[in-house]
């Protein structure tokens, strides 16, 4: 009966955000091919009480993303929408917390080692798996994990990135 789980005994589910979805939610031209499902699995999600962070990378990258929006009105557009998600975030007030933890020596050699991986940085830019910005995405995740009682994943769509979605 170990490997079953009882009734009531589940543990809360915790999803950190990967630049992927947020793009889509954000409705980024040309990075927003699927936002109609990623905002349904959300609806999805959140009635199912799955709760979520925001991790630094992915603010970072989705910044870029909107800096790089081809037509100046649009861009504006954009950014006034990720300034909005962010001062949110801030209050409280979006349906996701910002993980908040600081880039200390730890966490740097966490993310050197590649974090839950067992693929360090430099073998994950030989074989060109994770960027630094995911691997950090990796490395937020298993910190958050190692201080809380859940079941701590990434919600992605990238499948190379879905790889680590999941702790083994």
């Amino acid at each position: 009966m170990s490997g079953q789980r009882r009734p009531g005994l589940e543990l809360p589910v915790v999803d950190f955000l990967d630049t992927s979805v947020l793009v889509e939610i954000l409705d980024i031209p040309h990075r927003n091919a699927h936002r109609a499902g990623v905002l349904s699995e959300m609806d999805k999600r959140l009635e199912a009480r799955t709760r979520f962070v925001l991790p630094t990378a992915t603010v970072i990258e989705t910044g870029n993303h909107v800096f790089q929006v081809k037509d100046g009105a649009t861009r504006r557009t954009c950014a006034r929408s990720f300034m909005n998600m962010l001062v949110k975030t801030a209050r409280g007030e979006a349906p996701w917390v910002l993980h908040e933890r600081t880039w200390d020596s730890g966490f740097l050699t966490s993310l050197c080692e590649g974090a839950s991986t067992s693929i360090d940085l430099v073998e994950h830019a030989a074989r060109q798996q994770l960027g630094t910005g995911d691997l950090s995405i990796v490395a937020e995740r298993d910190l958050y994990a190692s201080r809380v009682r859940a079941d701590v994943r990434i919600w992605t769509l990238e499948a190379v990135m879905d790889t680590w979605a999941r702790l083994s």
